[in-house]
């Protein structure tokens, strides 16, 4: 019998420069399991395994969102749990600047679909995923996060989020587009 769920997130893409500039600084870091450059995204909201039923309440909701769009960086490079924290490292991560509007779209889609259950016992914290890490990996990462403490991305317009349906396989995770949502244009005063 199939399952009658589809793990799904929602996530601003990144352009091929972009892209191609995160994957030039990638490498070098023991027992790192790297991100694939074409599944690069800053993740808004997981919604983890979702019945198929209320895909289409979810999609409808979505279309409500209403903001205008922005542009975004990628600066710097840091690692969750927060080395403060004193726990074994899991996730490498780049962050994002400025922060606040990518906190407004994650709010604006919070308030169509409501409360964020996977957020519930955490505060949302814009990053983009570079890595995750099984096994402690060493100092090989303290050499990476010295390295790249200020690395900085080309600015790009952010003028859509995407809506993607995650399927779990034994090469990792495969991303699948379900919906695009175009955020309205920036109006400028002449």
């Amino acid at each position: 019998m199939p399952d009658p769920t589809l793990r799904l997130f929602i996530a601003v893409d990144l352009p091929a420069r972009v892209r191609q500039e995160v994957a030039a600084v990638c490498g070098d870091i023991d027992k790192a399991r790297w991100v694939k450059r074409d599944q690069l995204h800053v993740t808004l909201r997981f919604m983890g395994k979702t019945p198929v039923i209320d895909l289409p309440r979810i999609r409808h909701a979505l279309d409500a969102v209403a903001m205008p769009s922005f542009s975004l960086a990628l600066h710097g490079v840091g690692i969750f749990p927060r080395p403060e924290e004193h726990k074994r490292p899991r996730v490498l991560w780049v962050g994002i600047d400025p922060s606040d509007p990518i906190l407004r779209l994650k709010q604006e889609i919070d308030r169509v679909l409501g409360p964020d259950a996977q957020m519930a016992k955490q505060v949302f914290s814009p990053h983009l995923t570079l890595a995750r890490f099984a096994e402690p990996p060493g100092d090989s990462l303290t050499r990476f996060l010295e390295i790249n403490r200020n690395f900085r991305s080309v600015v790009w317009p952010v003028a859509s989020f995407q809506l993607y349906r995650s399927t779990l396989s034994k090469g990792g995770a495969e991303h699948h587009l379900v919906a695009s949502y175009t955020l309205a244009e920036i109006i400028r005063s002449q």
